[in-house]
């Protein structure tokens, strides 16, 4: 697997409802794939699914994840009630 694929063997990733919001960044950290000082902690609207339906208790989620303004990468993302 290369390090861009982004659904790290979890299945596909749920489509957002909006653009990915930057929250901070650039972050101290190199980007895994391209070595560059170009990470961003970002945030999107997701929509609920099943998996998530009896954890988040609301019809949309917010993910969080880091990703890279230079290449595909982007991290396991962390999904939490709206």
């Amino acid at each position: 697997m290369k390090p861009f694929d982004r659904d790290y063997g979890y299945g596909d990733s749920p489509e957002p409802t909006e653009p990915p919001e930057i929250k901070s960044g650039p972050l101290d950290k190199s980007c895994p794939n391209c070595k560059g000082k170009t990470l961003f902690m970002l945030e999107v609207t997701v929509p609920n699914n099943p998996m998530m339906a009896g954890m988040l208790g609301s019809k949309e989620g917010v993910g969080v994840y880091m990703g890279c303004a230079a290449c595909p990468y982007a991290s396991p993302m962390i999904t939490r009630a709206k």
